[in-house]
């Protein structure tokens, strides 16, 4: 076992190699073929810039986090450490849910052939990956539970010392970690023919687990973390003393994992993985396969839900609010989208902020897009398969309306909510409404330019030019002081796209 332990390191080495050397090549050099004194000389110059540059912002973090918690008071500061205590928790029930729904042992193409297939024992390769998560949810733990320590010591008075907090954090989160490993590993051990019931069983074992824990964690007073105080040192025992069994029983259970099951549960992560951070490809292409690449894998599962019988313009919609339930991974990105972007502009256009509140407008809208593509991923589907766009007898910005009007609507809900909630005081509710609504809108329309050319072989607009103008247009208005000239205006900048997707020649994708 201990040949095998050493092969996966060495293999995980290799790869963290891979990662570096492509990490630097932003800088404009390569580890592996710069191997001159000159190429060194920079590559080191490098170094030293990101260690220097590593060391001023931690300062600068340590620093902020002080005077805020100077600033917050006592009350804040237990609030806040109620919330640390609570964090493994969170940690855990996180990390438990996509234990028991995927294999916590990722493997990625090269290796189901020359890992999981090969003479390796399952110890050696669930070992070796549970010990990386563990080692990288405790090294992040460990940044974040000094950074709480000094915020703690600067709001309380009297606390336990930094160092003494971020070893406390590392060991419980690190548990937390080993936890959702082992609860993966027990669920791959099933029988096969027990593994669903199993499943149930062992979700409820980790319901009652994270509910307990959730539980001691607030009964923790404040007193206990006060120096010479007892509750580092038994937060370091409990996570020392969970690690352990959790180490044990994963020692129990992994020579019954079922290879061939963590292998196919495997093949959606092996065929993602190449697309990460670092991919040159677009983020949004990036995207969309992977969401068509879930989207086949749960269909191999079993269909869920049926279409409805519907015919004309109840086809298209009740055919996206299909897309919508089936493919509901980005539904928190469309609601967090309404939750967000209208909002922040309906206080912008009521004067809340001033200018600065307008720039977060529109961040939301330019930088954060996920949420509006969202709820028009059912158009862009059926643009891209050319076979059905053909023959859909709908216009661009009918099928535009048609097909995003279920996202559209889950949005606007979610933004009139908290509009009706954030409003300020003196600005008319309906005003504040209809802003919300026509922005969601006017999202949803910026999203059509994407798809059209003003003219055969002409210029081509774009969301973020959509939005722009949005912003620009409507903020112009705003400063008459006037919420119904603002809504107007917003609405004239809806007519306005909604004209150009109408009369713009449709591009193929």
């Amino acid at each position: 076992m201990l040949h095998d332990v050493c092969l996966l390191l060495w293999l995980r080495v290799r790869h963290a190699r891979t990662a570096l050397v492509r990490l630097v090549h932003a800088g404009g050099t390569d580890l592996v073929e710069d191997r001159g004194l000159g190429e060194r000389a920079y590559q080191l110059y490098l170094a030293a810039i990101a260690a220097v540059w590593a060391a001023l912002m931690w300062a600068a973090l340590l620093d902020a986090t002080a005077a805020a918690f100077a600033a917050a008071g006592p009350a804040l500061s237990a609030a806040a450490l109620t919330l640390g205590l609570l964090a493994p928790v969170t940690v855990f029930a996180w990390a438990a849910v996509r234990a028991l729904r995927t294999s916590p042992v990722k493997l990625a193409r090269a290796d189901i052939p020359f890992v999981a297939a090969g003479p390796l024992g399952m110890r050696a390769i669930a070992g070796t990956g549970c010990a990386a998560s563990m080692l990288g949810a405790a090294a992040a733990a460990a940044l974040a539970g000094y950074v709480l320590g000094v915020g703690l010591g600067s709001g309380l008075g009297a606390f336990a010392p930094p160092l003494a907090c971020a070893l406390a954090g590392a060991l419980l989160v690190a548990a937390a970690a080993g936890g959702a490993w082992a609860l993966g590993a027990a669920r791959l051990a099933c029988p096969r023919g027990a593994r669903r019931r199993g499943t149930v069983a062992l979700a409820l074992a980790a319901a009652a687990a994270a509910l307990g824990a959730a539980v001691l964690a607030l009964g923790v007073p404040p007193a206990a973390f006060a120096p010479g105080g007892p509750g580092a040192a038994v937060a370091c025992a409990a996570g020392i003393a969970a690690c352990a069994a959790e180490g044990g029983l994963l020692v129990l259970l992994a020579p019954r994992i079922d290879r061939a099951f963590v292998i196919v549960e495997n093949a959606l992560y092996a065929d993602l993985q190449p697309f990460g951070p670092l991919s040159p490809l677009d983020p949004q292409v990036v995207a969309d396969y992977r969401r068509r690449r879930k989207l086949a894998a749960r269909l191999a599962r079993g269909v869920r839900f049926r279409l409805p019988l519907a015919s004309g313009a109840g086809a298209l919609v009740s055919r996206a609010a299909l897309s919508h339930l089936r493919q509901y991974g980005g539904l928190p990105s469309l609601l967090a989208f309404g939750a967000s972007a209208a909002p922040l502009g309906v206080l912008a256009l009521a004067g809340v902020g001033g200018p600065v509140t307008f720039l977060f407008w529109l961040a939301a809208l330019v930088m954060f897009p996920q949420g509006v593509r969202e709820a028009t991923r059912a158009f862009r589907d059926d643009l891209r398969v050319r076979l059905v766009r053909d023959r859909l007898p709908f216009g661009t910005l009918s099928l535009l309306v048609l097909d995003s009007l279920p996202g559209f609507a889950a949005a606007s809900a979610v933004s009139c909510a908290v509009v009706a909630l954030a409003l300020p005081a003196g600005f008319p509710l309906a005003a504040g409404l209809a802003l919300a609504v026509l922005v969601n809108a006017a999202a949803v329309l910026c999203c059509g330019l994407d798809a059209v050319s003003l003219f055969p072989g002409g210029p081509r607009p774009f969301y973020e030019a959509g939005a722009l103008v949005l912003v620009a247009a409507t903020g112009a208005l705003s400063l008459a002081g006037l919420p119904p000239l603002t809504v107007a205006g917003a609405a004239a900048a809806c007519v306005g796209m909604a004209a150009v997707v109408h009369g713009g020649a449709e591009r193929a994708r």
